[in-house]
C-alpha cells in the first residue's frame, strides 16, 4: 500500500509543471482528512491546514491580477467575477485538469462512495496543492502556478461570457451567505409536446427569488437562477 501511494507520488510529480522540493509536504497536500480516520496508525498529517494557506494565497493572487488586467471593471464586477474565479466548480475544473482526483490520498469510504470525483473535495485539495507550493518556494513560485490556470478564465471573462452557469453560481453563494441549497419547482407547462414552454421557479429558505421561463426545464432553471442573482444584486 505504501508502495503503491509513493508510486502515485512520484508519477503526480512528474506531471506537474511545478517541481517540489520537499516530497513530504506534496505528500500533506494530497492526504484527505478521511484518510487519517481510517489508518489511526498513520503519521501523514492531512492536507487541511494547507487548505487554509492556499485559499488565502489564491485570494490574494486573483484579487491583484483582476484589479490591475481588469481597468475598466467596477469594484461590483470584480467582486462578482472573483467569486466565480475561486468558487468550487471553477477550481474542481482545474484540478481535473491535472488529473489531481487520481492521486488525493482517500480513505476507503470515501474513495468507494466517489470521493475522487467530488467538486468539493477536488477543490479542497486543490487549494492545499496551492498553499503546498507557497510553502515550499514562495510567492512568486505559486504566482506564476497560478496564473497559468487563470490566463484562461481571464480570456473568457475579457470576452464578456463569464457566467454560463446561473445555478452553479447561485448555489456557490446560497451555501456560502444563506447556509442552504436552491431548490426548484415546476410552477406549469403548457403547449403541445413538440413545443412545451415550462415556468420553473427558485426558493431559498422556502422563499421565491426567482422565476424562468424556458423550451425545455434546464433553460428555464437556469433563467429562473440569473433572476435570482439579480435579486441578490449579485448581478445586474
Amino acid at each position: 500500500m505504501k508502495k503503491e501511494k509513493d508510486s502515485l507520488l512520484t508519477d503526480f510529480k512528474n506531471k506537474l509543471s511545478y517541481k517540489f522540493k520537499k516530497k513530504t509536504i506534496l505528500k500533506e497536500a494530497l492526504t484527505h482528512s478521511s484518510f487519517n480516520n481510517n489508518n489511526l496508525n498513520d503519521k501523514i498529517t492531512n492536507n487541511e491546514r494547507l487548505e487554509f494557506l492556499g485559499d488565502s494565497v489564491l485570494e490574494l493572487i486573483v484579487t491583484e491580477y483582476l484589479y490591475l488586467k481588469l481597468l475598466s471593471f467596477s469594484e461590483g464586477k470584480l467582486t462578482k467575477i472573483k467569486s466565480i474565479i475561486v468558487s468550487k466548480p471553477t477550481l474542481a475544473k482545474w484540478a481535473n485538469s491535472i488529473s489531481l482526483g487520481k492521486y488525493i490520498i482517500l480513505g476507503k469510504g470515501e474513495d468507494l462512495t466517489g470521493g475522487r470525483k467530488k467538486s468539493s473535495i477536488l477543490s479542497s485539495c486543490f487549494e492545499a496543492l496551492l498553499g503546498a507550493i507557497f510553502l515550499d518556494s514562495g510567492f512568486k513560485k505559486v504566482k506564476k502556478y497560478i496564473l497559468s490556470f487563470l490566463n484562461e478564465e481571464i480570456k473568457t471573462i475579457e470576452s464578456g461570457n463569464y457566467i454560463e452557469d446561473y445555478k452553479t453560481l447561485l448555489q456557490e453563494i446560497s451555501q456560502k451567505e444563506m447556509k442552504c441549497l436552491p431548490e426548484y419547482y415546476l410552477l406549469k407547462e403548457k403547449g403541445p409536446d413538440h413545443k412545451k414552454k415550462f415556468c420553473i421557479e427558485v426558493r431559498l429558505k422556502e422563499i421565491a427569488y426567482g422565476i424562468g421561463l424556458g423550451d425545455n426545464k434546464k433553460e428555464a432553471e437556469q433563467q429562473a437562477a440569473q433572476n435570482a442573482l439579480k435579486k441578490l444584486k449579485i448581478m445586474d
